[in-house]
């Protein structure tokens, strides 16, 4: 039976749902947010770190490539934050480019190899648009990214696309963590 108006019966709407929802958008937000770029040493499972250094991603002909992708986070690189379960990614700011054509760049996720994860879709996709010759121009804006809340611990990796072979953009990444 409805209620008035049209409107459905107050008892079937989970008001608990409801708040949780609201704190998850406001803590995403509003909360901490921390930026990464490549850690001097990649070799074990920490790809991120707080340094002024960009990753960088090497494009396949029209195309991605395995070889030119960039490890973002390895299993030791989150929680930023102690105590933490949760992180997405949230940002990217875009700092060098070496073509002025338009760069697929796609986020990926995992707790196997990186082709695993692309093979399940846990992956997400931005465009960018940077001007080489002229990066004052471009430079300084993050683009917003939208990605699943992903379990502290697992890995992400980057790669990129291009009209042209071995085209590269650089890039630092913002996070953001949760509790629950």
């Amino acid at each position: 039976m409805s209620a008035p108006f049209g409107r459905p019966p107050y008892s079937t709407i989970d008001n608990q749902d409801i708040y949780d929802e609201i704190q998850l958008a406001e803590l995403h937000q509003q909360g901490h947010e921390h930026w990464l770029g490549i850690s001097a040493d990649q070799s074990g499972d920490n790809w991120g770190a707080d340094r002024l250094s960009p990753f960088v991603c090497t494009s396949g002909d029209a195309d991605y490539t395995e070889g030119g992708a960039a490890k973002l986070l390895g299993i030791d690189d989150t929680p930023v934050f102690a105590g933490n379960s949760y992180f997405d990614i949230h940002r990217i700011l875009i700092t060098g480019v070496s073509l002025d054509t338009v760069y697929k760049i796609r986020l990926i996720w995992g707790t196997g190899t990186m082709n695993e994860a692309i093979a399940v879709d846990q992956k997400t996709e931005v465009m960018i648009k940077f001007d080489a010759a002229n990066p004052q121009q471009s430079a300084g804006i993050p683009f917003d990214i939208l990605m699943d809340k992903i379990a502290v611990g697992v890995k992400m990796w980057a790669q990129c696309k291009n009209l042209a072979d071995l085209a590269t953009v650089s890039f630092y990444i913002g996070l953001h963590e949760y509790a629950e």
